[in-house]
């Protein structure tokens, strides 16, 4: 199943993110730990901070994925 993720740091995040935290190798990690695999990450300006495609086996892991991220509050 492809997805698209539209996300938006908060603050504190994104504090991390310019310390030179390497977001995209954890968002790989968070694909591969439901069995899916990202096809690209853009970080972006505007609304969202960041869209990333890829694909998750099926809408439990997709939701897993997204339950996770919401949990971290990052």
């Amino acid at each position: 199943m492809k997805v698209t993720i539209l996300a938006s740091y908060e603050p504190h995040a994104a504090k991390g993110l310019m310390q030179g935290s390497n977001r995209e190798a954890a968002i790989q990690a968070l694909f591969e730990s439901v069995g899916g695999r990202m096809s690209s990450v853009m970080f972006t300006r505007g609304i969202y901070d960041v869209v990333v495609n890829g694909e998750v086996p099926d809408q439990v892991a997709g939701m897993g994925m997204a339950l996770a991220v919401r949990a971290s509050g990052s």
